[in-house]
């Protein structure tokens, strides 16, 4: 039985998604969606409905690329070959909605050499991935942020290009890879890489319905379409036609719809004065307004149009440092929006408010109207103050970024070796079949090309490893508890800037009262630091002993998530305990425990707050115990905090 799919007119209270993904499917060019969300909201639904609506396209049959017989421009070069003895033979397929699993290997995805026509015929044959799937349809990413990096730089390649070029493994090949990029990802599960993150034409964040009415429709559609799909794809079949019918009129149009010198203007002073880096920000507002425009019926472009695709262009392209919170963005691009396209109606914007551009003094006032992004110039940071007479005992691991060999089967293939015995097989067929090669002489066999155990070669993948940093934060009722969890916190979002490029995790843990509690688990996103930190308690008897062996709990936790992680502990405190463990000596307990820190061989920082010259030897100590670096400050505060982190770890600024 065939896989039914949601109809699409039938998801209830997405509209910025729907729009979206029209815009996209009416103009591809507009490059694509990002959808962020929690688990449970219909981003998936959204993306596998959108293929009911779009009309089939005409390819050139048997074509493994489905390429488009009336673009020659674009043909592949098998395409090409056949086209050069007559008329290439046309046959209409669905759009397709092509998936790229988060465990994919970049073979997998870019193509690789056919080894069965290899082995049969002892020839080079290129064997297609997921992107000539994708070609000319739609490349679904979920949990985009977790793929890994060589993945992503393949499918920036490709994107960027149209054309997927594959030179692997003997076999040099390229072909058309013009698809429509969808994401979607949960944000408490990571950030994105920048790079990709721009890539995206628009968008859209997609949260839990909270109107009672509309959750009941969600779960009447819901129950209706898992008790008879068949019918229900029938009562929606007529709103699905009707959406069809739409986006093939706008795609008749599109071409002959022109944005006038004002509205391009606007569009440019638009992204100036919120600070976008980059141009592609104005050509997708461009492309999307114009296709939103025809989607809702009109055939000219007005500020109304720009205003509604606006923020699904600009919401992920703005510069916003880790403590802007999501609505102070809604609410600068609302603002920018409100000052360049005016609060009137809109004719009176169309006959105003985006009249042209301005000239001299002109242009500077209605730029100088509009919100401007990050006005006051960064702070540089002072000078961190140090105890001159310090304990210095050294790692020898640094936790920045780098390469490691893979051990699971992921990461990029970059040589290979011969297979070991008990080793995990990751067969490299084009060294094996070159290690065999000399030998074909000398063996007989079936096949074009005889193996024998001897010839096997296994691949060597890498992959980047970064730190797990966990911050073990005194919180009890000493004088300065307060500063020190605020400045912790400030030190955790600063760390999380550029953490997910580096592949680093940060987490916090606090000891107050009787025991410790971890305030944030280790991971890579900013959104789910703000949110879980948002109240820091302090106050109580100090449990120090407690902190330490939660912080080597949750270090040991991510040890065993990846076990080429580089861990650290920073821990912050005057080293003075009193509080033990089941009635123990609080000061004898910690001592144990930074030596159980020791022996697990994790790399420690202990920041001493003691608020005396030359600091306290209780802190001094349980750095000597735990073999930890030592550092003092003067005070404590985010941008000392950081700096001491920033330049033991090697987290570059």
């Amino acid at each position: 039985m065939s896989r039914r799919r949601f109809p699409f007119s039938a998801i209830v209270g997405q509209d910025a998604l729907k729009v979206a993904l029209l815009v996209n499917a009416v103009d591809p060019r507009v490059g694509g969606v990002l959808i962020r969300g929690h688990k449970g909201t219909a981003k998936s639904t959204a993306v596998r409905g959108l293929a009911s609506v779009l009309p089939p396209i005409e390819v050139v049959e048997g074509c493994r690329y489905g390429c488009d017989p009336n673009d020659v421009a674009s043909l592949c070069r098998e395409c090409l070959d056949r086209g050069a003895s007559g008329p290439l033979p046309r046959s209409r397929r669905p759009v397709r909605v092509v998936d790229l699993p988060v465990s994919a290997t970049e073979d997998r995805l870019v193509g690789t050499l056919d080894i069965e026509h290899a082995l049969k015929h002892g020839e080079r044959e290129f064997e297609p991935g997921l992107l000539a799937e994708a070609n000319r349809g739609i490349l679904y990413v979920d949990e985009v942020n977790l793929l890994d990096d060589h993945l992503v730089d393949a499918l920036l390649d490709a994107a960027a290009s149209g054309v997927n070029v594959v030179e692997r493994e003997g076999v040099r090949y390229e072909h058309p890879a013009r698809f429509i990029l969808v994401g979607t990802m949960n944000p408490e599960e990571g950030e994105l890489r920048p790079q990709l993150l721009d890539r995206f034409g628009l968008c859209v964040d997609v949260e839990t319905i909270e109107d009672p009415a509309q959750r009941v429709e969600v779960i009447r559609r819901r129950r209706a379409f898992e008790d008879d799909p068949a019918a229900f794809a029938r009562e929606w079949a007529a709103a699905d036609a009707a959406l069809q019918s739409t986006v093939v009129e706008a795609r008749r149009l599109l071409d002959d719809v022109a944005l006038d010198d004002d509205l391009l203007f606007l569009i440019a002073s638009i992204c100036a004065s919120l600070g976008v880096e980059g141009h592609r920000a104005d050509l997708v507002m461009a492309r999307a307004a114009t296709a939103y425009a025809l989607i809702s019926g009109d055939r000219e472009v007005r500020p109304a149009h720009i205003r509604a695709v606006a923020p699904l262009v600009l919401a992920h392209r703005m510069r916003k440092t880790p403590f802007d919170e999501e609505q102070n963005a809604s609410e600068r691009i609302s603002r920018a929006l409100a000052q360049a396209i005016g609060d009137g109606s809109d004719e009176a914007g169309d006959s105003g408010s985006a009249s042209g551009p301005p000239n001299g003094d002109g242009q500077q006032q209605a730029l100088g109207r509009v919100l401007t992004a990050d006005a006051a110039a960064a702070q540089e940071n002072p000078r961190v103050q140090l105890d001159e007479d310090m304990d210095r005992i050294r790692r020898s691991v640094a936790g920045r970024t780098q390469r490691s060999t893979s051990h699971d089967g992921t990461g990029r293939y970059t040589r290979s070796e011969p297979v070991r015995p008990g080793a995990r097989i990751d067969v490299a067929f084009d060294a094996t079949i070159r290690a065999a090669a000399p030998h074909q002489a000398e063996r007989e066999g079936p096949l074009a090309i005889t193996l024998e155990p001897s010839d096997l070669r296994n691949k060597v993948r890498t992959r980047r490893v970064g730190a797990s940093i966990v911050f073990c934060v005194d919180a009890s009722g000493s004088m300065g508890a307060a500063n020190r969890m605020e400045a912790a916190k400030a030190a955790v979002l600063d760390l999380l800037v550029g953490a997910y490029q580096r592949r680093d995790r940060v987490g916090l843990v606090a000891f107050r009262g009787e025991g410790a509690e971890v305030l944030l688990a280790p991971t890579a996103s900013v959104e789910l630091a703000q949110l879980k930190l948002r109240s820091l308690p302090v106050g109580g008897a100090t449990p120090l002993a407690h902190g330490l062996l939660r912080s080597i709990e949750v270090i040991e936790s991510e040890r065993k998530r990846n076990r080429e992680i580089v861990p650290w502990l920073v821990l912050v405190t005057d080293g003075r305990a009193n509080v033990g463990v089941d009635g123990g000596l609080g000061s004898e307990d910690a001592r144990t425990a930074a030596q159980r820190v020791r022996d697990l061989a994790i790399n420690t920082i202990v920041i001493d707050t003691t608020a005396v010259p030359g600091g306290g030897t209780a802190a001094r100590e349980i750095a000597r115990v735990a073999g930890a670096d030592y550092v003092r400050l003067v005070s404590v505060d985010s941008q000392a905090l950081v700096g001491v982190v920033r330049e033991r770890i090697g987290v570059p600024a």
